[in-house]
C-alpha cells in the first residue's frame, strides 16, 4: 500500500462503476449540505452503522469522513487554519466556509476511501483491526447503501491521517493527540443501494 493513498491500487480496483458514482455524488450532496445547512455537524448519512461480515453490530454510528484522491492541499489548509487562531469559533467558521464552498462540488476528487478518527484505547477499533473488514450501512433521506470495506489504521504521516486529524481538530479543539485513525478502501463490486440510481 502506497504512502499517497489508503490504498495505491483502489482506483484501478473501482474505476467506472455506475454504484460507486451513486454513492459518491450522494455523498458530496450529504456533505456540503450539512457544511451549509446544519453547521457542519454530522448528519446520519456521514455516520454509518459499522457491521462484522457476519451481521454483528461493531457501532451503531462512526462519523467518518471522505478522502480526497490528493488531500495534501486540504492538509495544508485545515493545518493554516488550525494554527492561525487559537479562537475555536473562528476555526470552526472558517472550516465550514472551506467545505461549504466547492469542496463537495467535484465528486471526480473522490475514490471513496473514508476515514475514520477513534479513542486509542476504543473497542470498536479494536475489533476492527482484528477483523481487517467491516461493512457500512448508510440509511439517510430514504436513500440506503450496503458496502463492504478494507479496514486499517493509518500511520500519523500518512496523508490520510493528516487531513482526518487536522479536519477533527477545526471542529474539536479538545482533540487529543493520541487517537487513532482508520482506514476504511471500499469494495464496490460487493456494494449495494437502494434505490438504486
Amino acid at each position: 500500500m502506497g504512502a499517497d493513498t489508503i490504498d495505491s491500487d483502489s482506483n484501478l480496483r473501482n474505476e467506472q462503476l455506475p454504484i460507486k458514482d451513486h454513492f459518491l455524488g450522494w455523498q458530496c450532496r450529504v456533505r456540503e449540505y450539512a457544511m451549509r445547512n446544519g453547521d457542519g455537524r454530522p448528519t446520519k448519512g456521514m455516520r454509518p452503522r459499522v457491521l462484522l461480515e457476519d451481521g454483528a453490530e461493531v457501532a451503531s454510528a462512526a462519523t467518518l469522513l471522505l478522502v480526497p484522491i490528493h488531500p495534501q492541499e486540504s492538509i495544508q489548509q485545515f493545518r493554516f487554519m488550525a494554527l492561525k487562531t487559537n479562537d475555536p469559533r473562528d476555526r470552526l467558521k472558517k472550516a465550514i466556509e472551506l467545505l461549504s464552498s466547492t469542496f463537495y462540488q467535484h465528486v471526480e476528487n473522490f475514490s471513496g476511501v473514508m476515514t475514520g478518527l477513534f479513542s486509542g484505547s476504543s473497542e470498536t477499533v479494536k475489533t476492527l483491526v482484528n477483523k481487517k473488514s467491516c461493512v457500512l450501512e448508510f440509511d439517510y433521506q430514504q436513500q440506503s447503501f450496503r458496502i463492504p470495506f478494507r479496514v486499517r489504521v493509518l500511520k500519523k504521516k500518512e496523508p490520510a491521517y493528516e487531513f482526518t486529524y487536522w479536519h477533527n481538530f477545526l471542529f474539536n479543539p479538545y482533540l487529543s493527540p493520541e487517537v487513532k485513525v482508520l482506514g476504511f478502501d471500499p469494495n464496490w463490486s460487493g456494494a449495494f443501494a437502494d434505490p438504486s440510481s
